[in-house]
This record gives structure tokens, sequence and C-alpha cells, in this order.
């Protein structure tokens, strides 16, 4: 029992320290210089069969995120491009009128493959690179900051396509929030959240930071 007190209270004051040292303001740079060039983004899509997938494969078909949620994230991935300076695009809107179009064109024919048709998404909206993402896992904490049950957990692929060249790069993002004690290499990020469980939303607001940064946006 002593022990056990003893690595708690360690634990804390390492969780204060981290927290402390995380007060200081740092400036990021994108990992990979900005891709040239008109650039399109695509609003969230959440797929719930294999087949809607640009990669990869889903642990469960079937089981779509709760409704408004690709608006909020919508939101998100637009605040975060205009905090990385990042401004000069076209919308997920514009890009959903190309949307329509393709899904026109391709009316009555044999379902195409996800790459075939957000190549010819962005062929039709005239850029140079398209980003799509899609939201493969979504699961809500069960409990509250303070504790819980079940920790929120979330998986999000972002896909920049280059049209001219017709090849993508992918970037996932895929977390379940951990504790301190379970996981002491993720301890300056469990400080960095204030020391508590957050919300799925968070962790995709994190999770989208970090991949845009990733890809130079």
């Amino acid at each position: 029992m002593k022990r056990n007190a003893v690595f708690f209270e360690v634990a804390a004051l390492c969780l204060s320290l981290l927290i402390l040292a995380g007060c200081g303001k740092t400036t990021r740079t994108a990992a990979v210089p900005r891709p040239e060039g008109k650039l399109a983004v695509a609003g969230f899509t959440n797929p719930v069969y294999n087949w809607e997938l640009l990669a990869g494969y889903l642990e469960q078909e079937g089981k779509p995120a709760p409704e408004g949620t690709m608006e909020t994230l919508d939101m998100i991935v637009a605040d975060t491009l205009h905090e990385h300076q990042v401004f000069d695009y076209i919308t997920p809107d514009a890009v959903k009128q190309c949307q329509d179009v393709v899904v026109f064109e391709e009316s009555g024919q044999p379902r195409v493959s996800a790459w075939k048709y957000w190549l010819g998404v962005g062929k039709c909206i005239q850029a140079d690179y398209l980003l799509v993402p899609q939201l493969t896992t979504w699961r809500e904490r069960v409990g509250s900051d303070g504790g819980v049950q079940t920790p929120a957990s979330v998986a999000i692929d972002f896909y920049l396509i280059d049209i001219k060249a017709e090849r993508m790069t992918r970037s996932r993002y895929e977390e379940t929030q951990q504790g301190l004690l379970e996981n002491l290499y993720n301890a300056k990020k469990f400080a960095a959240r204030g020391g508590k469980w957050v919300t799925a939303t968070r962790l995709a607001q994190d999770g989208i930071d970090e991949k845009l940064m990733e890809l130079g946006l």
C-alpha cells in the first residue's frame, strides 16, 4: 500500500511538471512544404462500407457516426486551416457540386471505386490537389472528464490527391485516449489536455491539427 501511495504521488508530481512545461507557447512548422497549386477541400465523409474507402478497411461495417458529426468536423477543418494560414482553397460547398455531378455521370453504370470517384471530383473542380477527409471510427467517451468507463476513440484518414499525377498521400490519425498511468509515454499529451478525459470531438480536433501539418497544410 505504501509503495502504491508513493507511486501515485510521483505520478501526480510528474503530471504537474508536465502541465507547467506545456504552458509555454511553441511555434510549429509543417512537416513538408505546402503543396503548390490550386487546393480543393472536400467535406468529411463517413464510409460505412469498405468499398467507400480510399484505403484500408473498416473494423465494423454499417455503423455510422452520430448525426451532425460531419458538420462539426468540417468546421474544425476550416478553423484549423485558418489557424495554419491556409486561406486560398476551394471550399467543401463548391466541391460538393462536383460530387453531385460525378455521381450523376456514373448513374446507371457499375459502381466505381472510391479512387476513381474522388479523382473524377478533383478533375471536375479543376484543382491541382484535392484533400479528402474520411472518418472511420467515432466512439464517444462514457463517463466524465474526471473518470470514464470507456474512453473516447477516433480514427480519421486524410488523403491529399495530386490530380495531374493521379497519386495520393495518406495521413492517418487513430487514438483511443489512455490515462497517465496506462501509458507514461503519452504523459505529455495527457497533461496538455489538462489531465482530463476528453470527448471524441477533442480527439478529432487534435488529430486534424496534427495531420494537416503533416501534409503541409
